[in-house]
């Protein structure tokens, strides 16, 4: 069994769930797909930089292993803050219209008259994305890891 495949299911279904999610939920919707032990799982979620593991708040009493923590879906991939002022080559950062990322870039989805780019896929973005092993994420998914994860991207206040 490939841990990167379920490290890949689980961020998919974390990014579907709001981008967090009760660890005892997302180890059945795992197992559903892989067989993976819980103890194989625990270390997947523990061990891998895209997840955090986080004390449930929650006043539930429950005898089940993992109800006491949430899994959150976590990258350190950013957007460029130079590329929107036009001063950036050669990062290691997406280059990508934040507002396109936060879906409601005045121009719409596609980039007929907004001046930053909403492709994910470019040139620049695709290889990012492929060394972070996010390349296969839905677009909607990016966005939320993305919105989650990093802070310039927090609203102005």
């Amino acid at each position: 069994m490939s841990y990167a495949r379920v490290i890949h299911y689980a961020t998919s279904i974390l990014c579907c769930n709001k981008g967090s999610m009760d660890l005892l939920q997302l180890h059945r919707k795992v197992f559903q797909r892989f067989e993976i032990t819980e103890d194989d799982f625990w270390y997947i979620v523990r061990k891998c930089p895209r997840f955090a593991v986080v004390k449930n708040t929650n006043d539930r009493t429950s005898e089940e292993w993992s109800s006491d923590y949430i899994v959150v879906a976590k990258t350190s991939l950013r957007i460029c803050k130079n590329y929107t002022k036009h001063e950036c080559t050669g990062c290691q950062e997406l280059h990508l219209c934040k507002y396109f990322v936060y879906g409601n870039c005045r121009y719409g989805k596609g980039r007929k008259q907004c001046k930053f780019s909403h492709n994910v896929r470019s040139e620049h973005n695709y290889p990012l994305l492929r060394e972070c092993t996010l390349h296969e994420l839905h677009e909607e998914d990016l966005f939320l890891l993305l919105l989650q994860n990093d802070p310039t991207l927090l609203p102005e206040g």
